[in-house]
């Protein structure tokens, strides 16, 4: 084992919340097929390849060389993991709610506030976590303010582009994602919460890592 990979079980908790995370995007999948939604069928297939290949990669690739290891860590983090799980879990069942099948991002002005707050959540936990390994494997002595700094500045690149990516597919392929421009305002300020919450309980509760001291 590497000696900058500090490898941690699956406690029994993490272990029932990344399971059960999985398995209900994959109900999501077959309600997709049931229910004939081609958009919460595309999104659980790539929901599921996405977690499935980095489960894969954790069991046949345990030692990660130096060169890569900061940008694939969060796969080897059992917590963001699990948080990366429950986006998908949340934004896939968003996308045709069983039992109502009703896509609540088309159906209701505001359904996107719950996934770009959790997708905020989530992309902040994967930066921040690829800051801390990059800080300690170059001894860069990053302070907790520093890796938030960073992170939430990533955050917004991140967040602005895929702004530019929506505005851009509505006007080729996707029409229907079509909004003003006070709702892409909105997003990133969704986004920003959903991270601040989270940069908020990983300073108090030192999960899914620890960031160290503040200054």
């Amino acid at each position: 084992m590497s000696e900058f990979y500090e490898k941690r079980k699956l406690s029994c908790r993490e272990d029932v919340a990344l399971a059960l995370a999985i398995f209900v995007v994959f109900l999501d999948f077959v309600n997709s097929v049931v229910h004939d939604s081609p958009t919460q069928f595309r999104t659980s297939i790539f929901a599921l390849v996405v977690l499935l290949f980095a489960l894969s990669v954790r069991k046949f690739y345990p030692n990660p060389s130096k060169k890569v290891w900061p940008w694939i860590s969060p796969i080897y983090d059992n917590g963001v993991m699990i948080i990366v799980a429950v986006f998908f879990l949340f934004h896939v069942t968003l996308l045709n709610v069983p039992i109502l099948n009703v896509d609540l991002y088309n159906v209701y002005e505001n359904g996107d506030i719950i996934g770009h707050s959790l997708g905020g959540l989530m992309m902040w936990t994967i930066f921040a976590k690829v800051a801390l390994e990059y800080s300690k494997l170059n001894n860069k002595g990053w302070s907790a303010k520093t890796i938030v700094k960073y992170s939430m500045g990533a955050l917004l690149i991140i967040g602005v582009l895929w702004e530019f990516i929506e505005l851009a597919a509505s006007l080729t392929i996707l029409p229907h994602v079509d909004e003003p421009i006070n709702n892409k305002i909105r997003d990133i300020i969704m986004e920003y919460i959903g991270a601040g919450l989270m940069t908020i309980a990983v300073l108090k509760t030192k999960y899914p890592f620890d960031m160290g001291e503040w200054e």
